[in-house]
């Protein structure tokens, strides 16, 4: 019976993780995924997968133990790459990244940001 139950415990948390791990994009599936949805010219498509690059060092090189300020300092990142991103974009394509900002805040299980201290 104790083999079944471990059994049981090991093939759900692999599904979950595979689950989890099929969530994220790779850095060329997000570039694609700007280049389509915003009708990127090549210039613009390598400029975002320049901000992309840069963006995920920065968030590899966090050495921040803390999880709140580790969140809070990616948060930063995020917004510095919005704001880089926007600078390269026409006011068409803006809209559109707005929109896909809006999408990617309120898709499901996403973990509810704690706004009682701003």
């Amino acid at each position: 019976m104790y083999k079944i139950i471990i059994s049981a415990v090991l093939f759900f948390s692999f599904f979950a993780i595979s689950a989890n791990a099929q969530m994220r994009m790779t850095h060329q599936d997000r570039v694609k995924q700007y280049q389509e949805r915003l009708k990127l010219n090549d210039a613009q498509t390598a400029k975002v997968d320049s901000i992309l690059t840069t963006s995920e060092n920065e968030m590899k090189n966090l050495n921040i133990e803390d999880r709140d300020q580790r969140r809070a300092e990616m948060m930063k990142i995020r917004e510095k790459v919005n704001i880089e991103i926007e600078k390269i974009l026409t006011a068409e394509q803006n809209e559109e990244f707005t929109k896909m900002n809006k999408e990617r805040m309120n898709r499901p299980n996403r973990p509810q940001q704690n706004n009682e201290n701003k």
